[in-house]
């Protein structure tokens, strides 16, 4: 379960920033023991003071908030089955105290972005403010701004050594975004921010926040070291009568907004929790003479080294041949010019991979979903990926898989080059059905070109790429990528910029595996998200069971 909180432009962290002015913060489990820190910031406030106010909803996951946040400066591939991978952009989470008990500079942690748990060099990260490691999912700013900046040089983001904030053209674009970014609600005063607020919260906060009740107290201009009636506030409550105060009974002025709760959608036809599921499963969908065009965008499945960490050394003998240590490994895998070494960045899926996409192809299928097109990503995981869900939509034979080496990740990702991908031929001679005539857009000697790419030109080569597939085609795409994929080919296409490389970070955290978006050509031909046709799939982690831990305890 996650924390909700509600920030002013103050982030916390390991310890307040030096550009920070107040901070008022309201969390489902807020720790009481900070509220000092935090009381003795707002009494220090100058009210007079240029300021950037702004309203901020982030989430975090509670597990966690006992161990501090490490970025990641170096990246390390494991030797060992028990070392963590090292990725340049990820967080670790650590014990502080396995931190400083450490002999050799190893200590145990979490990978935020994979959920990887290992050992790992301390020295290859540095402590960084926990609240980097938030998901951040609203901003609201209360007033206009009246301060240039509250960026400074510990804010700037640094990917490979290289500072990406200071270059002139990207800082110049997220100035520009900043002043267009259509989820920052600003107001010429205060009152007009108030109403912004109210009519954002309403309108937003309604369907985040699983409250019977949201009271919203902005009554005052200025803000003073001294409690009293005309201070800003912002009060979230249940509304219970047992949790009444004589305060909050007396307050006047005071706008409150009713959070009703979600309206109850009927059910979908192919929800299988639904008692009704069965009834409308042979009900027929009226369908349009002419369906807007659209285009279905999936990530890969489960992959092995991700699953079990450093495989390669121990899943092949001197000779070469792989032999499986598990069965959510697969049982061969087909030959390739270089291995094992091919394998390093370029993995198959787990079982568990393969069954994720047949699934969602499956339900495609049950959806009656219609695909014209179908293209991939050339990494391995992303054609068994694309195979299974096409034998799920029961397809297979009747579409050729289109490699496309444009639609690869960010190639920042991948400092020693492009990954050694399997031939079309290779592939072929283990039975995939290789479409061995397309010509593609991009060429993968053409993405060695591109190893120190930036965000936004890794957002504009795939967004590009999808756009000469949609000019040589018509009918509705099939696209199996990575996870940034579902990003980067939706993003820009409905109208959006490209985002910056932390924000990068922040997007693909959401998104696991075999998770599909759906892009639709609306009647005056702008592309807009819409939900999908299936249901996504969940599970949970299942662990190694090591059968001599019974008789050893």
């Amino acid at each position: 379960m996650s924390s909700w909180m509600l920030l002013s432009p103050a982030s916390l962290g390991a310890a307040p920033s030096p550009r920070a002015l107040a901070a008022f913060h309201a969390a489902v489990d807020f720790p009481q023991a900070q509220f000092n820190a935090l009381k003795s910031l707002v009494e220090t406030l100058d009210a007079s003071c240029a300021s950037n106010w702004e309203l901020r909803l982030y989430s975090r996951d509670p597990r966690l908030a006992t161990k501090q946040v490490q970025k990641v400066v170096y990246p390390h591939n494991p030797h060992e089955t028990d070392e963590l991978e090292l990725r340049i952009g990820d967080y670790i989470y650590l014990n502080s105290e396995g931190v400083d008990s450490s002999s050799d500079g190893w200590a145990e942690g979490i990978s935020w972005l994979t959920g990887s748990t290992g050992h790992l060099p301390v020295n290859y990260t540095e402590r960084t403010a926990e609240s980097d490691a938030w998901t951040l999912h609203r901003v609201v700013q209360l007033s206009k701004s009246v301060a240039s900046s509250l960026n400074s040089a510990e804010d700037l983001d640094i990917v490979d050594g290289r500072s990406i904030s200071t270059e002139p053209e990207e800082r110049q674009r997220e100035l520009q975004q900043s002043t267009q970014h259509p989820e920052i609600i600003e107001g010429s005063s205060f009152e007009e921010s108030e109403q912004s607020v109210e009519k954002y919260l309403r309108q937003t906060l309604q369907p985040c926040l699983e409250l019977p009740s949201l009271q919203l107290q902005l009554n005052s201009h200025n803000l003073s070291h001294q409690h009293n009636p005309h201070t800003p506030t912002i009060e979230i409550t249940t509304n219970m009568s047992s949790l009444s105060t004589s305060h909050s009974a007396a307050s006047k002025n005071v706008d409150e907004i009713m959070v009703e709760p979600p309206v109850m959608q009927p059910p979908r036809p192919d929800d299988t929790l639904s008692v009704h599921s069965a009834e409308q499963e042979h009900v027929s969908q009226p369908t349009s003479s002419t369906p807007n065009r659209k285009v279905y965008i999936m990530r890969h499945g489960e992959r092995v080294d991700f699953t079990f960490g450093t495989w390669i050394p121990y899943c092949f003998d001197e000779f070469g041949n792989y032999m499986r240590k598990d069965l959510n490994m697969p049982k061969v895998l087909p030959q390739r010019k270089h291995s094992p070494e091919g394998w390093q960045n370029d993995s198959p899926l787990t079982n568990v991979g393969l069954y994720q996409a047949r699934l969602t192809g499956e339900a495609l299928h049950e959806a009656q979903v219609q695909i014209d097109h179908v293209y991939c990503s050339p990494s391995y995981r992303c054609v068994q990926t694309c195979t299974s869900a096409l034998e799920g939509l029961q397809l297979n034979g009747k579409h050729k898989i289109k490699l496309e080496p444009g639609l690869f990740e960010w190639m920042a990702w991948y400092p020693n080059g492009v990954p050694d991908f399997l031939t079309s031929s290779e592939l072929t001679e283990a039975k995939y059905d290789i479409d061995l005539s397309y010509t593609p857009v991009q060429q993968t000697s053409e993405l060695t070109a591109q190893l120190k790419e930036s965000t936004e030109q890794f957002y504009t080569r795939n967004h590009e790429v999808l756009l000469q597939l949609l000019e040589r085609t018509t009918g509705n795409l099939l696209i199996v990528a990575h996870a940034t994929t579902l990003d980067t080919c939706s993003r820009q296409l409905t109208g959006g910029v490209a985002r910056n490389t932390n924000e990068l970070r922040q997007v693909i955290h959401k998104i696991p595996y075999c998770s599909l978006v759906t892009v639709e050509q609306q009647l005056d031909g702008v592309w807009k998200l819409v939900e999908p046709e299936c249901l996504p799939v969940t599970h949970s982690k299942n662990p190694r069971f090591e059968w001599n831990a019974l008789s050893t305890t």
